[in-house]
């Protein structure tokens, strides 16, 4: 069931990102939190209809329910609340197991617990994409439908194995192409003004002529009417644009003269013999450096499923990695570039917004291309007389990325008065382009003659070399963007790589997401619930509950903390969330098998179990804080096998307290249940606190934050007898 649980989590992670926002990937965590919370709350209050052998079947129901409603387009609102009822199921069936092996065998039903689950995290990233998230909930179904067939009465197994053919019959009509896309009608469906680009024009299903899942986002192929025969727009979860031209107009640089006019103005004025193309998408920089003189392109791409997508518009787009000269990388950016010791005339990162295409992050829009110890290393990657270009559509993220690149050359010896001297900013005043704003940085002076060179109407020069003093103190004053003093637009690093997020300061951030205030209050409603539920043996339960809760949110806030932080020597995003998470786990797991055993043996085992497991946490926080001696390890197996060696202490150490406290605290049996569910709900709350710790202070202060956490966890267990 936590296999299952953490497949079916993830998979709808990546389906709510796509219909609804890159914030809604948290969502599906808290559901999920919250639904085997709820489940095992039912498991106490109604063991007789919440038996397995009745679960079970629910399971595979609620499962074929949830996977239907997407495939027929239900909204976000709809398939969130359809998804708490397998969560709950699910819920239902692991505390049961929970109780029925009782609190002598609580450590090995815990380390199954999260050794299940890290199995679950390895393996649904390599199911999206050969699979797509409605397809895999009903591989789900199949495997749970075998399951209700197993434990169901006899008079109800008849209805699992159809509920099970159900699933299977679905899954072989969505393969050969028989059922509607519902996901891409609910994405249409979406408000004007939202983030889904993809609507910014009016389109139907019909205009969408291609698609691909994969891990990072699906990629949509949208035909505009007008744009017949010239262009096709490839989108990423509707966001994030890039653009095939059709081959004959890009060769002949057509598109220059409108939407790709700000891309052009570099190759033009400076003529790289050598380029980089980070988040090269379908290669529109890619033609425009060759057409320029470009004798060698680099291009380096994220998503593996853009080269297949590329090879089925061959036709139309021609073969743009397959020039000479031209190399596609499938490879996390910063990872290329601090594997490689190239240098180049010219890097080129042109709207590469990785917070809307890493859907596997629970914890926002983290945008690691954009901080300050990116731009050095880009910087480190120049020849002499090389360049870099920024282009963003917003004044806001333009004035962000000025900033951060200012600290970043005064960073490698360039004072900031002398660092406007290099550089160049360009703004495309014009409606319907979204490369409206460039950054053009050297580590040297600009020659006057390449300024003049860029500034080429309608393009508007912003500054350049030679501008007056006040024009410059003019381009850094945030109130010309319309800025308030509520608006964080400072340089932002890897620590806390929120380039994309401004509000400043914790009441603001919370208050952006209202509806996660909502979920939290709804997780201590259900803590409440869970301990009134108990009756008479409530009063005894509120210090093991608060126990619970805290080890819950302490949890999971270490869980996302390390997660953003290994993020570059994982390899990226995704990489991040399965190995990060799968260590995690596993040490974990193996904490609750050896470490528990001794805790479980002293009168105030729970208390010093969560000291430990705070030490250990406070530790890593100061281990990890700089971690550019792992990021520059070249090997994959080595850096691999770093993280996870410093993931062990932390994780030993925090798989240790929850188990101990079912122990000692697991009598009668249903507690167990009852302590599960609690630890559960507060793991909703600290998904969300973690969260607002990462975005406001970072994931060093989240990790302090989850230590305090288990500090308070061990005061309140230190004054509890073991029962």
């Amino acid at each position: 069931m936590t296999f299952v649980t953490l497949v079916l989590e993830l998979t709808s992670t990546r389906l709510y990102a796509y219909i609804g926002s890159s914030h809604a990937t948290s969502t599906a965590l808290s559901i999920a939190l919250l639904g085997l919370g709820v489940g095992a709350f039912l498991r106490v209050r109604f063991p007789g209809p919440a038996a397995p052998h009745r679960a079970a079947p629910g399971l595979a129901a609620s499962l074929l329910c949830v996977a239907v409603a997407a495939i027929a387009g239900a909204s976000l609102p709809a398939l969130v609340a359809l998804s708490l009822a397998p969560f709950a199921f699910a819920g239902m069936l692991v505390s049961d197991a929970y109780a029925a092996r009782g609190n002598r065998a609580a450590r090995s039903t815990y380390a199954v617990d999260l050794f299940a689950a890290a199995s679950g995290c390895l393996v649904a990233p390599r199911l999206l994409g050969p699979l797509a998230p409605t397809e895999i909930m009903l591989v789900l179904g199949v495997v749970c439908g075998v399951l209700a067939v197993l434990l169901a009465e006899q008079r109800a197994r008849y209805l699992a194995m159809l509920i099970a053919a159900a699933h299977a019959s679905l899954l072989v009509a969505g393969s050969a192409g028989y059922l509607p896309d519902g996901p891409l009608e609910v994405l249409l469906r979406s408000a004007r003004g939202s983030e889904k680009a993809i609507i910014d024009t009016p389109t139907s299903s019909r205009d969408v002529v291609d698609s691909a899942w994969s891990p990072l986002g699906r990629l949509d192929v949208k035909q505009a009417p007008d744009e017949r025969g010239q262009r096709l727009g490839v989108f990423t979860d509707g966001m994030s644009p890039t653009y095939m031209v059709e081959a004959a107009q890009a060769k002949a640089g057509e598109f220059e003269r409108t939407w790709g006019l700000l891309m052009s103005l570099p190759y033009r004025a400076l003529q790289p013999a050598r380029v980089l193309v980070l988040g090269a998408g379908a290669g529109a920089s890619v033609w425009l450096a060759k057409k320029y003189g470009a004798s060698r392109v680099d291009a380096v791409e994220v998503n593996p499923a853009i080269p297949d997508l590329l090879a089925r518009w061959k036709h139309f787009a021609g073969d743009v990695y397959r020039q000479p000269g031209v190399r596609l990388f499938i490879a996390d950016a910063r990872r290329y570039l601090t594997d490689t010791a190239e240098r180049y005339d010219l890097i080129e990162l042109a709207l590469a917004l990785t917070g809307n295409v890493h859907a596997e992050q629970p914890s926002g829009m983290e945008a690691h291309l954009y901080t300050v110890e990116a731009v050095q290393l880009y910087l480190r990657r120049l020849t002499p007389t090389g360049a870099l270009v920024l282009i963003h559509s917003d004044p806001g993220n333009a004035y962000r990325q000025l900033l951060t690149v200012i600290e970043a050359l005064e960073s490698e010896g360039v004072p900031r008065e002398r660092a406007l001297e290099g550089m160049v900013v360009l703004h495309d005043p014009r409606p319907g382009t979204a490369y409206r704003y460039m950054l053009i940085v050297r580590t040297s002076p600009m020659p006057l003659e390449i300024a003049d060179g860029l500034d080429v109407p309608p393009a508007e020069l912003l500054w350049g070399p030679g501008d007056p003093p006040e024009r410059g103190a003019e381009l850094l004053d945030p109130t010309q963007l319309g800025a308030t003093a509520d608006d964080d637009l400072s340089p932002v690093h890897d620590d806390r790589p929120y380039f994309f997020q401004n509000t400043k300061g914790l009441r603001a951030t919370a208050l952006a997401e209202p509806a996660r205030l909502w979920v939290l209050a709804g997780a201590f409603l259900l803590v409440l619930v869970l301990i009134v539920e108990r009756g008479r043996d409530a009063r005894r339960l509120v210090r093991p509950a608060a126990v619970a809760s805290g080890l819950g949110a302490a949890f999971l806030c270490v869980e996302l903390a390390l997660i953003q932080r290994f993020t570059l020597a994982a390899g990226g995003t995704l990489y991040a969330v399965s190995f990060v998470l799968f260590s995690l786990l596993a040490w974990s797991a193996a904490g609750a098998l050896v470490l528990g055993g001794r805790w479980r043996r002293l009168r105030r085992g729970v208390a010093w179990a969560c000291l430990v497991a705070a030490l250990a946490v406070t530790s890593t926080a100061l281990l990890v804080r700089d971690l550019a001696w792992l990021d520059g390890v070249a090997s994959d197996a080595g850096r691999l096998t770093l993280v996870a060696a410093m993931v062990a202490p932390v994780g030993l150490a925090i798989g240790g307290p929850f188990p101990v406290l079912l122990a000692h605290h697991g009598e009668p049996v249903d507690r167990i249940a009852s302590l599960w569910a609690i630890n559960g709900a507060g793991a909703v709350a600290g998904g969300i606190v973690g969260v607002l710790a990462l975005r406001v202070g970072g994931s060093t202060h989240a990790l302090l934050f989850a230590g305090g956490l288990y500090v308070v966890a061990a005061a309140i267990a230190r004054g509890e007898d073991v029962e």
